[in-house]
């Protein structure tokens, strides 16, 4: 099954132009991006770089820590999808990256799926979903609720 994200990045009267940073980050929050899927990878870290975010982009929760360790930083939010390589979740990546830094860090789930197991399984995670395609100004608005 192919998951799709869609991110469209347009350039707005009064806001930065794409690839340099804008005033929506304060202080360069930190944006770890956990997703198994290389273009959707490279999409999100764009996409947020262009928002003025700093990013650590992983297609797993072990590349996430590497690189986490690596830039000496905790993440101010993590975004995993939900349905990983090798039978893992964005659920346990999650888990993972806020273990290593001992505290409940604030994260979103995404996720293609449509099977009811699957999206019972999501939801009880407790996390904040975003079903796919994502929505920019969907995933702008929870990011910044989230970040808040």
């Amino acid at each position: 099954m192919r998951s799709m994200v869609e991110l469209r990045v347009a350039t707005i009267p009064g806001e930065a132009i794409p690839g340099r940073h804008s005033n929506v980050a304060t202080d360069a929050s930190l944006i770890t991006v956990i997703e198994d899927e290389a273009i959707v990878l490279v999409g999100y870290q764009m996409l947020f770089e262009s928002w003025g975010y700093d990013v650590v982009a992983a297609s797993s929760a072990a590349d996430a820590l590497v690189s986490l360790r690596a830039a000496g930083r905790t993440p101010d939010i993590i975004i995993a999808d939900y349905r990983l390589k090798d039978g893992q979740t964005g659920v346990s990546a999650i888990r993972a990256v806020q273990d290593e830094f001992g505290h409940d860090i604030p994260a979103i789930l995404v996720t293609g799926d449509t099977g009811t197991d699957r999206l019972r399984e999501a939801a009880a995670s407790g996390l904040p979903i975003l079903h796919k395609p994502v929505n920019g100004g969907q995933l702008r608005e929870l990011l910044t609720r989230c970040l808040s």
